[in-house]
């Protein structure tokens, strides 16, 4: 059995109401049960019916020992994890709805990379605490060419993605 999708995620933050807004405005989540404001969020994204997609929990940054940040400072436990998160990913069903998040991160200067990897078009952005997320969308599998297959990764042209894919 494969990886169907991403279940849920939890990141520690260093502001819980800052990073449920952001979460929210930004990338359109809501509010799923077990919401406590200031220690801890738990959301849906839009279309989503899996009962938490994102958890941000609220983080003490503590010290720095021996090379390894831990939610408390002290040496993370054996199961801990002693690094943070490279990034999460999700998808959109409109490459319309891409752009629209990639202006809005854009607006807010949050905005990272922007990369066309043949079937599948990324761009990448941080939230308020730096952590890097992608959203992704998807060419539909009528509309993929033996070009878009060979791609591998290069600068996303919005032109001509929204030339081609704009009506989708």
């Amino acid at each position: 059995m494969g990886i169907k999708r991403l279940n849920h995620a939890v990141l520690y933050v260093s502001d819980v109401p800052r990073s449920t807004r952001f979460y929210q405005d930004v990338l359109g989540f809501h509010p799923s049960s077990g919401r406590q404001p200031e220690q801890a969020f738990f959301a849906q994204a839009a279309e989503s019916d899996n009962h938490h997609d994102l958890a941000l929990f609220a983080r003490n940054l503590g010290q720095q020992r021996a090379g390894v940040f831990s939610p408390r400072g002290e040496t993370p436990a054996a199961n801990e994890p002693p690094a943070g998160l490279y990034h999460l990913a999700w998808e959109v069903d409109t490459l319309q709805e891409l752009k629209r998040i990639r202006d809005q991160l854009q607006a807010l200067g949050k905005l990272g990379l922007e990369e066309d990897h043949g079937i599948f078009k990324s761009v990448y952005g941080h939230d308020p605490d730096g952590l890097l997320f992608e959203v992704n969308w998807f060419l539909p599998a009528d509309a993929i060419r033996d070009e878009d297959r060979d791609i591998g990764t290069a600068e996303l042209d919005w032109e001509r993605e929204l030339a081609r894919f704009g009506k989708l």
